[in-house]
């Protein structure tokens, strides 16, 4: 996978990089975890503090167009990035393991049939 960055623009409100790029493949379309991945270390950043914003695959071409926010510390990814972002990207959001489990329903009491 080839990693083109197009523009890298510092957003000191936010305290994060936006990063757009395009992304040339061969094969299947990445998972947004390789996609991450490929950036940050294109641009020698965090994976874990980078999350996907937009991912758009451009028809009839090997090559996806992506917008990246690269943060410096996870409590501002926490604060500024909406969960259903987190949730998509997998970062910054506990495993599903962690969750406590619902109980299962007691079974139903059976009938007796007529005849």
């Amino acid at each position: 996978m080839e990693v083109e960055i197009i523009s890298t623009t510092e957003n000191k409100l936010f305290e994060r990089k936006e990063i757009n790029a395009a992304l040339h493949f061969e094969n299947a379309t990445p998972t947004r975890k390789e996609m991450r991945e490929a950036i940050s270390t294109k641009l020698g950043l965090n994976p874990e503090l980078t999350v996907l914003s937009s991912v758009v695959n451009e028809f009839g071409n090997k090559r996806v167009r992506v917008i990246a926010h690269a943060y410096k510390d996870i409590k501002k990814l926490m604060e500024i990035e909406p969960l259903y972002i987190r949730k998509r990207d997998g970062v910054g959001v506990p495993p599903e393991a962690e969750k406590p489990k619902k109980e299962a329903a007691a079974p139903a009491e059976k009938k007796e049939s007529k005849k």
